[in-house]
C-alpha cells in the first residue's frame, strides 16, 4: 500500500471502526475523576503488530494510528480561516462544505532544495530548474515519546536506516524505494541480496522464448510450481523437525503442516507422484537452465519462467541513500529520483505534501536496539523484530499512548501528555477524549447487543439490525476507496488437473457470464445491507485523479465520473458505440453516454446466457483441454476465512445465481458450489493457489488520490496485492491511438502488452526496463491522456471477469449518543472529523446515569429519526 497521511486516518479512526465493529466498556468506579471521557469500541481480530516498519495489514493500524503523528495534516477550512470563535471554542458555523487545507504539524518547514544539494545527488540543470526533487524538512524542537525522550532529526534519519535495513528486507520498505523513489534506497534494501529475480517482461522480452533466445539465465519458480501440484501453501508448513521449509535443506521426503502433525505421522498427502525430496533432487538442486529442461517439466507453466539477474549492485553505502540530517539543524533532507509537487506557487503546502509524506518512519533507538531479533533466534535467514508488539515493547509519539494490552481480550489508550500537539493553539479543544477502551468481541450479534446496553459507544448495520435501525438519526453512512469482488479462479492448468471437473473457469465467457448474472442491486440488498453500495469498476466513486481543481471541473475530478471511465465501463458490460455516437445494448438503442450510463446496471441476464452457451460450445469442442468430462457434476470450491452462517448464506446466494444461468442450458443443474473455510486466515493464499475457485475480497482501496498507481494490482503479476498472478499480463496486448500533443508517443498508434501499458502510465518504464520506455507519469502527460489509458486497462481487466466487481464500500453505522461527529457532511481528507474533533456530550460517570435512566435498554433512543 502506498504511504498516506497518518493524522487523516487518525483522524478518521472512529469512521473505520464501524466497519471492523471495534469497542468496549468502560469499569464502574466510584473513586474515578468523574470529568473523564472514554471512548469504548470493540474489534473482532487483535491486531498482531503496530510496528509501522512490518504491519501487516489495516487491522494492525487500529493502535499504531494513535501512536504516531504527522509532518503535515489535512484540517477544514473555515471561512476567512477563523478556526475559533472568540470565546475559544471551534468555529463550526464557519466550515466551507467539502473544502480542506494543508496545514504544518510535527514539521515547521518545507523547502524545495533540488537547486542547492550537493551535485553527488546528480540533479541534472534541468532538474534543477524543475525542482521537486530534494526537499528539507525542518521538525519542531519539542517532539517527544511518551516518557519525555527528546526526538530530533537523527532518529528520523536512523528510523529510516533500518526500514530500509537489508538485513531485515521489511515489507513496508517499498513506500520509500518504490513510491517516493529515495535515492539509491533500491539498492541499499537489497544490497544483502545476491540473486534478485526480476520478470522476464521487467527485462524488456515479451516471451519466455525471446528470453531465451537472447542468451539470457532462467529461473523457474519451483515453490509456486509444487504448491500448485499439491495444493498446499509451502509458506506455512515445516519438515519433520519442526522448522520452516527451506529448500536447500530438504533431507526429508514428506511435509508437514506443524510440528505437531509430524509428530502424529499426518504427512500431507503426496500428489501426481512428487515428494518434497524428490522434486528438490529432480528440479531444484540441479536447476533449470535451458529450455529444455524447463519444457521436461511442462511447457504449460511458461508464466511461471522468470530472469536470474545477478545484483552487482551491492557495495552502496547509506550516505548515498538520499536521506541525511542538515549539521547545525534539528532538519533532513530527502533527495529523491521522481519530482514531487509539495509546494503550492505561493509555497503553502499542497496537498501532495500531507498524502505522500505526512511523516517518515520513526522507532525509539533504544528500544527498537533492543527488540531486534537474530536469524539464529528466529531460525530464519533475516532478523525481526518484536517493537510495537506488546505494551513493554511500545513508545509513542502521538496524541495517546498504550497503557493495556493482552492479545486475546483488549487494550486500551490513554492520552500521551509528552505529545506536542497539546502545547498547540491549533489543536485547542480538540482531542477530548481522554482515553479508548476496545475490547475483543467476535460475535456481531454480541457486539450490536452491547451498544444497545450502553456499553459500546458505537455500532454496525447489518442484515439483522437494518430494517429498525436504517432511519436513525444516530446513523451515519460513510463512503470508503474499498471495492469489493467476487474472485474467480481461472488458471487453467491447475482447474484441468483438480478432479474437480471445473476447468469451464478458464473460460473468459463462463466468467463474463456468471457476472452478467449477478443482480448488484439484490447482492447489496441481501449480502451487505447497509454497508455497501453497487459497484461495477474497478474503482469506485471515491478516486480522484485532480483533486486540488475538482471545484473547477465539470465532473468534479472524480476518475468514475469521467468521459473515459464511463465509455470503458459500459464497452466492458456489453455496451457497443455507434458511429454516431450513441450507445446500443439489447433492444435498446440510440442512448447517449449519460443515459446508457444510467441505464447500465451489469446484470443482463440474456446476455449471460449467451456467454454461457458460448462457453459450452467451446468445453463440448475440446473437453480434453479443459479435463471436462461430461457425465461428473462442475465442482467449485467456495472458500472463506471462516466458517460462519453470514458465508454459507452467501455461497447459497451464489448457487442460486448459477442454477438460474444454467436454467435452460445444457449445463442445467450441473453446477455444484462447495464450502472450505480450512484455510482460515490463509484463504487468500489458498484462492491464489487454486485450491478454492471462489472468494469474496477486496478489489481495490486506498491511494484515492491515485487511481493510475492503484490498479496495477489486477494488470502487474509482480504486485504484491494481485489475486490473479497466473493471468500472464505481459501477453495480452493493447491498442492505442494517442492524441496530438506535447508528450511523448502523440499521435502515434502504440500497441502494448498491459503491463507495459501500466508501467508507463506511472513513469516506471524506465526503472523496470520495460520494451517501450515512454513516460506518461503525472506531468508528463496530459490528463485526459492519462485518463484514456487508465480506462482502458480497467476495461480490459472488467472484461477478463477473474474480478467481478460487486459492492463499493458504504459503512453504515451509529455513534452512540455519548458522543457527535464534527462534520455535518463527509469530508474526503477528515471523515466525519473522527477522533480529533469529536464531540462529547456525557462523561463517563454522567454516561451511566444516562442508561441507568434508559433503563440498560437504549434500543428506542436509537430507533429515533429525530
Amino acid at each position: 500500500m502506498k504511504q498516506r497521511k497518518v493524522i487523516a486516518i487518525l483522524a478518521m479512526i472512529l469512521v473505520l471502526v464501524l466497519c471492523v465493529g471495534m469497542f468496549v466498556a468502560c469499569d464502574p468506579d466510584d473513586d474515578v475523576d468523574k470529568t473523564k471521557v472514554t471512548y469504548n469500541t470493540t474489534t473482532a481480530t487483535m491486531p498482531s503488530n503496530w510496528n509501522e516498519l512490518t504491519y501487516a495489514d489495516n487491522n494492525d493500524t487500529q493502535i499504531m494510528n494513535y501512536i504516531r503523528s504527522s509532518f503535515f495534516e489535512y484540517d477544514y477550512k473555515f471561512v476567512d480561516d477563523k478556526k475559533f470563535n472568540d470565546d475559544g471554542t471551534i468555529n463550526k458555523a464557519g466550515i466551507v462544505d467539502g473544502a480542506y487545507v494543508t496545514v504544518y504539524s510535527a514539521a515547521t518547514a518545507l523547502e524545495d532544495v533540488t537547486s542547492s544539494v550537493d551535485a553527488k545527488w546528480g540533479y541534472t540543470d534541468a532538474q534543477k530548474a524543475e525542482g521537486g526533487y530534494a526537499w528539507k524538512i525542518t521538525f519542531r524542537d519539542d517532539l517527544k515519546w511518551d516518557d519525555g525522550t527528546q526526538i530530533t532529526a537523527s532518529d528520523f534519519e536512523y528510523s529510516m536506516k533500518e526500514m530500509l535495513n537489508p538485513l531485515f528486507l521489511n515489507m513496508r520498505a517499498n513506500t520509500y524505494y518504490d513510491t517516493l523513489r529515495i535515492k539509491r534506497s533500491r539498492a541499499y534494501y537489497y544490497k544483502e541480496t545476491e540473486v534478485l529475480y526480476p520478470t522476464i517482461a521487467s527485462f524488456g522480452y515479451e516471451s519466455n522464448q525471446e528470453a531465451i533466445d537472447a542468451g539470457a539465465e532462467v529461473y523457474f519458480d519451483v515453490i509456486t510450481f509444487y504448491r500448485d501440484l499439491t495444493k498446499v501453501t509451502l509458506s506455512g508448513y515445516v519438515t519433520k523437525e519442526g522448522k520452516a521449509l527451506d529448500w536447500a535443506k530438504i533431507d526429508d521426503d514428506t511435509l508437514y503442516a506443524t510440528a505437531d502433525d509430524w509428530a502424529k505421522g499426518d504427512a500431507v498427502a503426496e500428489e501426481n507422484g512428487l515428494t518434497v525430496k524428490s522434486f528438490y533432487e529432480a528440479y531444484v538442486k540441479p536447476g533449470v537452465g535451458s529450455y529444455a529442461d524447463y519444457a521436461e517439466v511442462g511447457a504449460q507453466y511458461e508464466s511461471w519462467l522468470g530472469i536470474k539477474k545477478v545484483n552487482d549492485d551491492r557495495d552502496v553505502t547509506w550516505d548515498e541513500v538520499g536521506m541525511y540530517t542538515v549539521e547545525g539543524e534539528n532538519a533532513v533532507v530527502l533527495c529523491l529520483d521522481k519530482a514531487y509537487k509539495f509546494l503550492n506557487e505561493d509555497t503553502t503546502l499542497n496537498y501532495l505534501a500531507a498524502y505522500y509524506m505526512s511523516s517518515l518512519p520513526l522507532v525509539k533507538r533504544d528500544l527498537y536496539e533492543a527488540c531486534k531479533i537474530s536469524p539464529a533466534e528466529n531460525h530464519t535467514k533475516l532478523w525481526t523484530s518484536k517493537y510495537n508488539s506488546s505494551l513493554e515493547t511500545t513508545a509513542s509519539w502521538g496524541p495517546y499512548k498504550l497503557s493495556e494490552f493482552d492479545n486475546g481480550s483488549h487494550y486500551r489508550l490513554v492520552r500521551n501528555e509528552n505529545w506536542y500537539g497539546y502545547n498547540m493553539d491549533f489543536f485547542k479543544n480538540q482531542y477530548k477524549v481522554d482515553e479508548i477502551y476496545c475490547l475483543k468481541v467476535s460475535d456481531a450479534s454480541a457486539q450490536w447487543m452491547g451498544f444497545l446496553s450502553g456499553a459500546y459507544d458505537d455500532g454496525s448495520l447489518s442484515s439483522d439490525n437494518i430494517a429498525d435501525y436504517k432511519d436513525s438519526k444516530y446513523v451515519t453512512f460513510t463512503p470508503g476507496t474499498g471495492t469489493f469482488a467476487m474472485h474467480l479462479y481461472g488458471n487453467l492448468d491447475v482447474l484441468k488437473n483438480s478432479g474437480n471437473n471445473n476447468g469451464i473457469l478458464a473460460i473468459d465467457e463462463f466468467r463474463q457470464a456468471f457476472s452478467l448474472a449477478l443482480n448488484r442491486d439484490d447482492v447489496v440488498e441481501k449480502i451487505w445491507p447497509g454497508s455497501a453500495v453497487k459497484c461495477l469498476g474497478v474503482l469506485n466513486d471515491q478516486y480522484y485523479y485532480d483533486i486540488e481543481n475538482s471545484a473547477t471541473l465539470d465532473d468534479a475530478g472524480v476518475y468514475r465520473n469521467s468521459i473515459q471511465a464511463k465509455e470503458g465501463l459500459l464497452r466492458a458490460y456489453g455496451f457497443v458505440q455507434a458511429d454516431d455516437g450513441t450507445w446500443s445494448t439489447g433492444s435498446l438503442t440510440g442512448l447517449t453516454l449519460q443515459e446508457a450510463y444510467f441505464t447500465m446496471s451489469g446484470y443482463d441476464m440474456n446476455l449471460a446466457k449467451e456467454k454461457l452457451n458460448e462457453a459450452i460450445a467451446l468445453l463440448k469442442a475440446d473437453p480434453t483441454k479443459y479435463g471436462w468430462d461430461s457425465s461428473k457434476k462442475i465442482t467449485i470450491v467456495y472458500g472463506s476465512s471462516a466458517d460462519t452462517a453470514k458465508q454459507r448464506d452467501r455461497m447459497a446466494y451464489l448457487q442460486g445465481v448459477l442454477n438460474e444461468l444454467a436454467k435452460g442450458t445444457e449445463l442445467e443443474g450441473e453446477f455444484e458450489l462447495v464450502f472450505d473455510a480450512s484455510a482460515a486466515s490463509g484463504w487468500a493464499d489458498a484462492f491464489r493457489s487454486g485450491a478454492t475457485q471462489i472468494g469474496f475480497g477486496y478489489g481495490m482501496s486506498g491511494n484515492a488520490l491515485n487511481p493510475f498507481d492503484v490498479v496495477g494490482a489486477f494488470v502487474d503479476p509482480d504486485d504484491k496485492l494481485n489475486y490473479h498472478k497466473y493471468w500472464d499480463t505481459t501477453k495480452v496486448q493493447m491498442t492505442l491511438t494517442m492524441p496530438e500533443g506535447d508528450y511523448d508517443g502523440a499521435g502515434e498508434t502504440i500497441t502494448m502488452d498491459l503491463q507495459n501499458w501500466y508501467f508507463c502510465l506511472n513513469g516506471l518504464a524506465e526503472v523496470n526496463n520495460a520494451s517501450k520506455k515512454y513516460n506518461w507519469d503525472a506531468g508528463f502527460a496530459p490528463t485526459s491522456v492519462r485518463l484514456t489509458i487508465l480506462a482502458g486497462l480497467e476495461e480490459q481487466v472488467l472484461k477478463k471477469a477473474h474480478a467481478v466487481m460487486l459492492i463499493g464500500e458504504y459503512d453504515g453505522g451509529l455513534l452512540g449518543a455519548k458522543f457527535n461527529y464534527f462534520g455535518e457532511s463527509y469530508n474526503t481528507f477528515l471523515g466525519w472529523g473522527g477522533i480529533q474533533y469529536l464531540e462529547v456530550n456525557y462523561t463517563d460517570a454522567e454516561w451511566t446515569d444516562y442508561v441507568n435512566n434508559h433503563g440498560g435498554d437504549l434500543s428506542s433512543e436509537y430507533k429515533k429519526t429525530a
